[in-house]
């Protein structure tokens, strides 16, 4: 008998945890609204007031749904085959809040530990985001 009750509270239990499945939005389902942040433009090599190297630029949103706390790491390499990473220079567009669908957001990455551009003869960029 006891056995019996206990094979059947394990199909139920089987059933509804089944059933419950079905109502949950798998994150990659279409219908989920994301953020995608690109580089929108160029990117500028300028300096600092106080002469030290920065980047500067524009991100967008072009995807569904609302990006934040995104950052811009631009790795500088110090050869053009991109090997040896001599800085990260880091932006922070919006100041980490919310960058909407459609919206531009401005950014400034400054390479603290290079004195000069010319030290700087490749880079990569890679951006990163949390979508709300």
């Amino acid at each position: 008998m006891r056995i019996k009750i206990l094979i059947l509270g394990l199909i139920f239990l089987f059933l509804v945890a089944c059933g419950e499945e079905d109502s949950l939005e798998s994150p990659f389902s279409p219908s989920l609204k994301r953020a995608v942040i690109v580089l929108d433009g160029p990117l500028f090599r300028t300096y600092t007031s106080y002469g030290t190297p920065q980047f500067t630029g524009y991100v967008k949103n072009t995807g569904t749904g609302t990006g934040y706390n995104c950052m811009v790491d631009i790795a500088c390499y110090s050869d053009s085959n991109k090997i040896t990473i001599i800085d990260n220079a880091k932006g922070f567009p919006a100041d980490l809040g919310d960058i909407g669908v459609g919206q531009r957001a401005f950014f400034k990455a400054v390479a603290f530990e290079c004195s000069s551009h010319s030290q700087i003869l490749s880079y990569s960029v890679d951006i990163t985001w949390l979508n709300k």
